[in-house]
């Protein structure tokens, strides 16, 4: 079996939500990649193959999933949830940061060979914050230290090498307002085939993007808006610019919340696994849970690995 190229997007706090315009912004905004996000069958312009597998994200423990277990589940292959005997919101702490350096899915691809990277770009004001509080570093942020390799800084993303979160720039000119003439705000399809070709110089890359769940923690209709505009301009880039007989695409999250504007916590919904590309279908008959994504992706890769089970 040869194996693919594999780009990993992680969009947080995205569920399969009922179709109503009232609660769903993905019923009122998606037109096409997030449709089923809305309760809509999937446009006919998605690429032959496009397959969305809903997922369960609450892996046997009641009460709403979270950010910490989820996160880590969903790059370690193993149950967080279970380990804690809850669910853990916000930033891993000590036991979950232990088992993402141990079971980082980017350092066991480099483990065994395979090239492998994160491949957000972060400001110095991050770099400071979290030398200061490491305890507010994401789990995505372990997995690529876990590995020893870096995090890439606004110098890669300047040199074509890496991705801010946002895409586009434009959460970015919010965040740090003097970046602006240095990162000018990008078009969203053109970013898209950016991303893939930066990710043709790995086997492995993952991009994580979290303003969709602040969205929905905030109840904006302006910003989920912005988010399920700028997310199908991007992806539109990004299959126009793969080859689907060479590479795999993934796309999840680690539990609901922007698809139930009515609420502003988190939802107990399904989140989507999207899958396209080599090896799609057989994704689909293997994927059922957060857990599953890490093991499918090592058997493809020929990755022989025993992970904890609880």
């Amino acid at each position: 079996m040869k194996i693919p190229r594999i780009t990993y997007l992680f969009y947080d706090g995205i569920g399969l939500g009922i179709k109503d315009s009232k609660i769903n912004p993905f019923t009122r905004y998606a037109h096409s990649f997030l449709s089923a996000l809305g309760g809509k069958s999937p446009e006919q312009e998605l690429p032959a193959g496009w397959e969305v597998i809903p997922t369960d994200a609450s892996l046997g423990i009641k009460g709403r999933p979270q950010s910490a277990t989820g996160q880590t589940a969903l790059w370690t292959g193993v149950n967080a949830p279970q380990m804690m005997e809850c669910h853990v919101m916000g930033f891993p702490g000590p036991k979950l940061k232990a088992l993402l350096h141990e079971y980082s899915i980017i350092k066991k691809f480099q483990d065994n060979g395979l090239s492998a990277t994160l491949l957000n770009a972060y400001t110095e004001s991050y770099f400071k914050k979290i030398k200061k509080q490491p305890k507010f570093q994401s789990a995505s942020t372990h997995i690529q230290k876990a590995s020893g390799s870096p995090l890439l800084t606004l110098d890669d993303l300047e040199n074509g090498k890496a991705m801010f979160m946002d895409y586009t720039h434009e959460i970015l000119h919010k965040f740090v307002p003097s970046l602006a003439k240095r990162f000018p705000v990008q078009d969203a399809q053109e970013r898209g085939q950016d991303f893939a070709r930066m990710a043709w110089n790995y086997q492995l890359v993952v991009h994580e993007f979290f303003v969709t769940d602040k969205a929905g923690h905030a109840q904006s209709w302006e910003t989920a808006q912005w988010c399920i505009e700028t997310i199908e301009k991007f992806l539109t880039g990004l299959v126009k610019e793969m080859n689907p007989k060479e590479e795999l695409l993934i796309i999840t999250s680690d539990h609901g919340n922007m698809e139930d504007l009515s609420v502003k916590t988190h939802t107990t919904n399904h989140v989507p696994t999207f899958v396209w590309g080599k090896y799609a279908k057989k994704a689909t008959q293997q994927i059922k849970q957060l857990t599953d994504i890490a093991p499918f992706l090592y058997e493809l890769m020929g990755i022989k690995i025993v992970l904890p089970s609880y």
